[in-house]
């Protein structure tokens, strides 16, 4: 009996644009550590909220505050003309969005400026924009989609020229690190490839608040300690002021 012929599939915009980030991802020598942090009190305060603010807004804001205070967390990689590092006076912060684009599931890269400037409520509301808004609306969205409609070897020029030869131009096209996860689903991202110095992620909530917090890191630009040293300085920020500020929202109205 034959077997049944499959069919060809062409690499869409969005999927060449994850194949680029691939391929320029895979030389970066990335390292993983990974704290159990404990957030019962920021698990607390958050379900005390009418409108709670996603887990995502609040890594993402708390590695803003740490790497506001660790300029060596703003450092990266450039590789020409000569090997360097190069220290970003500000953050931007890079969040994978997974959202549907055209007639495919894609994920896209949500830039966010000066997070450590921002109200937790104005990040959120921009993540879950993100979400559901035309992606015509988000400029990292655009950009992403003319790139991955380029022949190839304009597109990996670009990657090379935004990621390896100017600090202004990586800060544009990349930010300064990145947050990702798929704890929403259950699940907990092992092991992941970015281009960027520094990518959080987070697993499962336990039911004492505690949660892993996976931490992945270009060896490059940072050794073990410093890492280390930066994950318990966000389990103290996310205990700390983002706690403050989340106890600080509206209080979900509880039914007599």
């Amino acid at each position: 009996m034959s077997l049944p012929p499959g069919r060809t599939i062409a690499l869409s915009p969005a999927r060449k644009y994850m194949c680029d980030m691939l391929r320029a991802s895979r030389k970066i020598p990335l390292v993983a550590v990974e704290r159990h942090c404990r957030l019962g009190e920021v698990v607390a305060a958050r379900d005390r909220l009418a409108a709670r603010p996603s887990w995502f807004a609040l890594f993402l804001k708390g590695w803003a505050l740490v790497s506001a205070r660790r300029p060596e967390l703003r450092r990266a990689y450039l590789s020409f003309p000569w090997p360097r590092l190069h220290e970003h006076a500000c953050n931007v912060a890079s969040l994978a969005v997974a959202r549907r684009v055209g007639d495919e599931d894609a994920v896209m890269s949500l830039q966010i400026r000066h997070p450590e400037q921002r109200s937790l409520a104005d990040i959120d509301d921009l993540i879950r924009r993100s979400r559901t808004d035309p992606v015509e609306r988000f400029g990292d969205f655009r950009r992403a989609r003319r790139l991955g409609r380029m022949p190839w070897p304009l597109r990996r020029f670009f990657w090379w020229l935004g990621l390896e030869v100017s600090g202004r131009l990586r800060l544009q096209n990349a930010g300064t690190f990145g947050v990702t996860g798929v704890a929403a689903l259950g699940s907990a991202s092992l092991h992941l490839l970015s281009p960027l110095t520094t990518t959080i992620t987070f697993g499962v909530f336990a039911a004492d608040g505690t949660v892993p917090v996976r931490l992945f890191y270009d060896h490059r630009v940072l050794d073990g300690v410093q890492p280390a040293e930066a994950l318990r300085d966000l389990e103290d920020t996310l205990c700390g002021p983002i706690r403050e500020e989340v106890a600080g929202g509206a209080p979900r109205v509880v039914a007599a």
